[in-house]
């Protein structure tokens, strides 16, 4: 079986108490350059040591204390998208290679063999990234009355693949996030959207003011027939990136008054239907791109943090609204920190959740740089300032950054499987850090206080959680080239590590 390319590694069992798994990040760039897919029958995710936990203190200099007194967010965790590529990649190995499939699956989703990934973002209809040359919704045929509404587009693959996913981990939670709504709903009648050219004519990529009643019944039906195929929608966003308009793939334009009112129609018809599906706002940037600042036509769109409290604050949706969503693609970590504090501290009943971030390029740099980015600015920057969940962009994508209609793709998917002969796959350096996370920030855990004591830790970062089933968990990410020595005390228990250069540390007792 032809498997990733694996940087993960951990230390020798030696019968202790603290389980330990370690990614060394620079393995990952000589397995990657050397072979392109690194064969590895014996290797699991959870090929882990142990290391004793006593209550003799080691006496190290650098030390973390981890205090389960004082406690923050629940964690929702880690996962991706399965957007209609990856799950049109995944459907076709396991008709062609069920044994790689599968070793693939648990990899991704199981909890006690692989990463146990368990949020997935997926598209309400098509985003970028869909497998047929066609965009498409779930109700193209104009009904007002959405009795052409149906889910049959995402039968035969889409929902199989989510449903495997289920079966290895049930604990996941869906969230829908739809990139357009269907075209006769449109001002400009197009799932696409628009030039600045055609919006400095006057053109709209907007919801019709007479389709919002509609539209709050579509996701009323998405949730619905979902829930019928035996699958919980979770939560659904209002609109991928609302700021956005003038994407050559599905987009349409959100403003803070269509997001109100929209929320506030959507709200009252779950409530009704007995529906416990949450509401987010925003799934866009923590700064206002600056594709996204030009005023045209009067379109000036707000500071995101002020648009999320605008629609917060207002007395009707504010209600029907559990949180807000956002992507790392403008901004950098210290934007996101002020971000996600901002909102905690003005809306401390407010969720917060990461809900795209993915690696782009042909010729991307070594594994060290995507990887220190992507626990800056999402995988442990964002639990540690208030963020319950983490989610990657593209689950699964073949090795020519697809399948897509989007010509300029240079997407990075967690897993990349030949589609060539379907006999091989790699995962990618954002599993590995994802991954780590993922184990140590279980569903329902609760982010705990951590802290350096003693001599200065120098380029090491922490986060710690209290697992639901009354364990403690611990992240240590090693930033220095060379290895650095630790102790770490929990409830007056001690246990000491040498964490390699370059390295991602869980610990779990």
């Amino acid at each position: 079986m032809a498997a990733g390319a694996l940087a993960l590694c951990a230390t020798p069992l030696r019968g202790g108490d603290v389980t330990v798994v370690v990614t060394k990040v620079d393995d990952g760039d000589a397995k990657h350059v050397q072979n392109g897919i690194h064969q590895d029958d014996n290797f699991t995710l959870l090929r882990q040591g142990s290391i004793p936990l006593t209550a003799a203190d080691p006496g190290r200099p650098v030390k973390i204390a981890v205090d389960g007194t004082r406690t923050f967010q629940t964690m929702y965790g880690y996962g991706a998208a399965m957007t209609d590529s990856s799950a049109w990649v995944l459907m076709n190995l396991k008709r062609r290679n069920p044994q790689l499939y599968e070793y693939i699956m648990k990899k991704l989703f199981s909890p006690t063999e692989g990463a146990g990934f368990s949020f997935l973002r997926l598209p309400m209809g098509a985003s970028d990234y869909t497998a047929s040359a066609t965009y498409y919704t779930y109700c193209d045929v104009q009904s007002p009355d959405l009795t052409r509404f149906s889910i049959a587009h995402d039968r035969p693959y889409i929902i199989p693949v989510l449903k495997d996913a289920l079966r290895l981990n049930p604990e996941i939670r869906i969230l829908g996030s739809p990139w357009s709504a269907p075209a006769w709903m449109k001002t400009n009648g197009k799932l696409t959207g628009i030039s600045e050219v055609d919006k400095a004519a006057g053109a709209t990529c907007k919801l019709k003011p007479e389709c919002f009643e509609a539209y709050a019944d579509y996701f009323v039906k998405f949730i619905e027939q979902y829930q019928a195929e035996g699958i919980e929608i979770w939560g659904v966003t209002l609109q991928n990136e609302p700021q956005f308009d003038a994407a050559a793939y599905p987009c349409m334009r959100m403003n803070e008054d269509d997001q109100i009112r929209l929320v506030s129609l959507l709200g009252p018809k779950l409530a009704a239907e007995g529906l416990k599906t949450k509401i987010f706002v925003h799934d866009h940037n923590w700064g206002l791109h600056p594709g996204d600042q030009k005023v045209i036509r009067g379109d000036a769109k707000m500071d995101p943090l002020e648009s999320v409290t605008k629609i917060f604050s207002n007395p009707t949706a504010g209600k029907y609204v559990a949180g807000s969503a956002w992507h790392c693609y403008y901004g950098d970590a210290s934007l996101m920190a002020k971000t996600y504090n901002t909102l905690h501290q003005r809306f401390p009943d407010k969720e917060i959740l990461c809900t795209e971030h993915g690696g782009w390029g042909k010729n991307r740099g070594g594994w060290w740089g995507d990887v220190d980015w992507g626990m800056a600015h999402s995988w442990m920057g964002g639990p540690k300032n208030w963020c319950q969940a983490s989610v990657e962009w593209n689950l699964a994508l073949n090795g020519k950054f697809g399948p897509t209609p989007r010509p300029d793709s240079e997407a990075a998917g967690l897993v990349v499987i030949q589609t060539d002969n379907y006999q091989e796959a790699k995962f990618e350096r954002e599993f590995y850090g994802i991954a780590q996370m993922s184990r140590a920030a279980r569903p329902d855990s609760k982010h705990i206080a951590a802290s350096f004591k003693g001599a200065d830790p120098g380029g090491m970062d922490i986060v710690a959680f209290a697992l639901s089933n009354g364990q403690t968990s611990l992240v240590v990410f090693n930033k220095n080239r060379t290895e650095k020595t630790f102790q770490v005390e929990a409830d007056g228990k001690f246990f000491d590590y040498i964490a390699p250069g370059h390295s991602i540390v869980t610990f779990i007792w």
